[in-house]
């Protein structure tokens, strides 16, 4: 199978406004066979902004938990040059973590090289009843919960070109809430679709969403309450934070995305979420006004996640893509290295009996299990520097694609903040826009 690649950058500078390091790798690509040497060169640009450190080092390791050279570092001179390298024997990441900047906060600098990142392998196998749980879900839901589809004109959104709707429909316990813009010049339909689920966290990328001429664009939430482009002025964000609080203090962890599965996979937080946007899927692609050949899949973060479930779950999607993805690879920390966010077992082990049920239950919300049911063309931006969503967990959930027409994004140096190229060159190739250049890596 032949793996298509895109690099982006070969380099990094921390705090690109008050640059502290530059690190290069002796590799353009950053990737490497495993036994390969990498040699990290890292540059120190300026000391005013790191952070307060008696002792800084250097720390080489798996992106996990092997720990490979733990380097004294003398920061004291700026310009100075350091050189670092090390390998791996067997498929995963190599990340450097330097001194924190004061943008960092107490977060190191990361930098990483990826060995063979192609034949890295998710944390644990599917569970066996894993296709039956969810399809018996679905069935059930349909079966027991009314859609109650609502759709709420908005006029004060919409525009000269496209309609703008509030809409939620009826999932487990609770309601799933979102947007949608509708094209008003029909003699152009029918339509293509544009959808997408919010990243986590609160503010105005979970509660807004502009609409266009020429599709129809539907954004879910994932939070039992909707959405409001007016949160400022309404107040939303203590709803949000009150429901949070209240999630971790029931369940012992530290935000909604962890919440639950240590009682059982039905309690978790996103098993309705899931379900009912799944549900909402099916419902935009029975309007008539929908051309069912360009049902098409963009989300970040948790948003990339919510793709691999809906993209596994729902047949709908012709085109795909998620960038930065998180809930990818839930079992990492198996096979030593770090699980994707939100690390819902990690995160549940106050108790042994906490920990053993999230552990019972948590394959079953891997984007990973999920990739394997996926039957549309893909693209995936990773990003080598991730610590949220890091990049062994991402590659482990982009292996198990199994269409030919799939595609990853190499952001060598890049955080969680994905780079707009990727933004721009997969957006593009998800509307079918434009073709872009790409190489191959056998």
């Amino acid at each position: 199978m032949k793996i298509k690649v895109i690099i982006c950058a070969v380099m990094a500078v921390a705090s690109a406004a008050a640059a502290t390091y530059k690190v290069d790798l002796d590799r353009p690509d950053g990737i490497y066979r495993c036994g390969e040497t990498a040699t990290f060169t890292v540059r120190l640009l300026d000391k005013k902004n790191l952070a307060g450190s008696e002792r800084p080092f250097a720390v080489l390791d798996n992106f996990g938990t092997t720990v490979f050279t733990n380097l004294p570092l003398d920061v004291s001179s700026v310009g100075a040059v350091f050189k670092i390298s090390g390998t791996l024997r067997e498929p995963g990441f190599l990340r450097l973590s330097l001194p924190p900047t004061r943008r960092g906060g107490k977060d190191p600098f990361v930098f990483s090289a990826g060995f063979e990142p192609e034949k890295i392998q998710k944390g644990s196998p599917s569970p066996e009843d894993f296709d039956a749980f969810w399809a018996d879900a679905r069935a059930r839901l349909a079966r027991d919960v009314l859609l109650d589809a609502q759709v709420t004109r908005v006029p004060e959104r919409s525009t000269a070109v496209f309609d703008f709707y509030r809409i939620s429909f009826a999932t487990f316990g609770r309601r799933v809430h979102g947007y949608m813009s509708v094209p008003k010049d029909k003699s152009k339909a029918p339509f293509p679709v544009d959808f997408e689920v919010n990243a986590a966290g609160f503010g105005g990328w979970t509660n807004d969403m502009s609409g266009r001429g020429d599709a129809i664009c539907v954004r879910f939430s994932v939070y039992p309450f909707p959405p409001d482009w007016r949160w400022k002025q309404t107040g939303l964000e203590a709803k949000y934070k009150e429901m949070d609080a209240a999630l971790a203090a029931r369940f012992g962890v530290q935000h909604y995305c962890q919440a639950g599965i240590s009682e059982s996979r039905e309690d978790y937080f996103f098993y309705p979420v899931i379900l009912g946007i799944d549900r909402a899927v099916d419902w935009v692609a029975s309007r008539p006004d929908v051309d069912k050949t360009r049902f098409r899949y963009q989300g970040t973060s948790q948003g990339g996640g919510f793709g691999f479930y809906l993209c596994g779950l729902n047949h709908t999607f012709t085109r795909a893509a998620f960038y930065v993805p998180a809930i990818t690879d839930t079992m990492g920390y198996l096979k030593g290295r770090q699980s994707g966010w939100p690390q819902v077992v990690e995160n549940n082990s106050s108790t042994p009996a906490r920990r053993a049920a999230a552990e019972r239950w948590a394959a079953y919300f891997d984007g990973a299990n999920f990739a394997s049911r996926i039957t549309c063309p893909v693209r995936v931006a990773v990003g080598f520097s991730d610590t949220t969503c890091p990049p062994c967990a991402v590659y482990a959930a982009y292996n198990e694609i199994k269409v030919k027409d799939k595609a990853i994004g190499n952001g060598i140096g890049m955080t969680h903040s994905c780079r707009q190229q990727f933004y721009s060159q997969f957006g593009k190739w998800v509307r079918a826009i434009v073709n872009f250049m790409m190489s191959e890596k056998k």
